[in-house]
This record gives C-alpha cells, structure tokens and sequence, in this order.
C-alpha cells in the first residue's frame, strides 16, 4: 500500500467519524438535528420556528420572526389586548388590529358619539343661549316706539325666540298727567311693544302685559333727564 492510499484511508475514516457524530448545538443539517428540543433547521442553525405555521398554534397573533416566535405588531384576538381601544377583526383573518375604540356611533355605549379621533364622547348636549331683554323708552305722552329704540326691539324679539319663553311686559310713565290718564298711557305702551313683537315672529300667546303708571318710577327728581327715564317698558319672564 503506497502513501497516498494511506492518506486517503485516513482521510475517509475521519470523514466517516465526524458524519456520524453530527453537528454539535446549535448547528444542524436538517430538522432532525433540532427535534429533540422542539426546534427547526434554519440556515444551518436550530431555531424555534421557520414560519408563522410553527408559532400560531395556540395564539393566533403570533408570528415566526428571525427564527424566533414573536407576537405580530398591534394584534389582538379579544378587545382585553387591547388595553386603549378595541379589537377591530381583520377580514379572512382569525386575529385582529388593536385601533380606536369606535368606528360608529353604534359602537359607543349609549349617549355616547364616535368622534373624529375614533374615541367614544359624550353627546354634545347645545346649552340655552342666553341674551339679555332690554328696557325700551317713549317720548312724552307716546306709545310708539322710537326710531332710535327699535334696534332694541328687534334684538328683544330674537332673544324671545331663541330662548322660547313667554314674557312679561310692564308699562310705565312719567309723574305728569293724572292716575288714571298715566295708566292707559301705560296699558296702552305694553300694547305697542306686543304689535311689534307679533309682527316680528313672536307668538302672541307668550305675551302677557300689565300697566304700573306712574306708581314705580325708577328716579323721583322732578325734570326731564328723570322722567326720560321714567317713560318705558321693561321686559320681564
């Protein structure tokens, strides 16, 4: 036997010796390598999985990643994954995407609405809009409103309207004239201002009216800057 046949029979005994041993962990050739710790043959290393088949057998969010299994980004199977929002199921799919809470109205509890940022809110419940019922002046021994007084007017019958409430107007006058005449004066004043009101779009039947004369003066100084003042309607509810 020359020396390279020697050579070549120690190189085949040796090559024989190595192939039985097999690779050492992690390294392998196939999956059998791998089997008695659960795991696969991937690029010449044991590792846990090779596809998501081997990862979603009990969850199906899971997912094979690298070789190891991991849990697929915002995927939920029950709303209890996700702790912000809801479950939303993906179509075809036995998981679902974690995302907002509501898609629909429908989807929030009772008085409840779904907003733009996909969160449940309360129903937007639309306050009473206030507006103030202003005073309007007479000239002397007139019942008709006033050109400069009918802003006033115009703007106390929207505020009627938006609040839709009944009122209540009072009539009054200046000290001059007799009890009696200062009386109609007044009667006749509240029925001035409910004509404009009606003819303005309020209901008659909110309107109720009563004459006070000259019995509450809001000053008692005997001129013109007194009595001015004196010579109105006040609106009351």
């Amino acid at each position: 036997m020359n020396a390279s046949t020697k050579v070549a029979l120690v190189f085949a005994g040796a090559l024989v010796m190595w192939v039985g041993c097999g690779p050492t962990y992690p390294d392998c050739w196939d999956d059998t390598h791998c089997k008695s710790r659960n795991q696969y043959c991937v690029d010449g290393k044991c590792r846990q999985c090779r596809d998501d088949s081997q990862c979603n057998l009990a969850d199906a969010c899971n997912v094979c990643n690298g070789g190891s299994c991991g849990r697929r980004p915002n995927c939920c199977t029950t709303d209890a994954d996700c702790p912000s929002g809801r479950c939303w199921k993906v179509e075809g799919k036995s998981y679902g995407e974690c995302g907002v809470q509501c898609k629909t109205d429908a989807d929030c509890p009772p008085n409840q609405i779904c907003n733009a940022q996909g969160q449940c809110e309360p129903k937007y419940v639309e306050q009473p809009k206030s507006c103030e019922l202003k005073t309007v002046y007479f000239d002397y021994n007139e019942s008709t409103v006033r050109l400069d007084q009918r802003d006033v007017m115009n703007s106390n019958a929207d505020c009627i309207k938006t609040l839709g409430t009944s009122v209540r107007l009072e009539g009054h006058c200046d000290e001059r004239g007799t009890e009696e005449y200062n009386m109609a004066l007044g009667e006749s004043r509240v029925d001035g201002i409910k004509s404009y009101l009606t003819n303005a779009g309020v209901s008659g039947g909110s309107i109720s009216g009563i004459s006070y004369g000259e019995e509450k003066p809001t000053c008692s100084t005997s001129n013109e800057s007194c009595w001015s003042q004196n010579r109105r309607v006040e609106f009351g509810k």
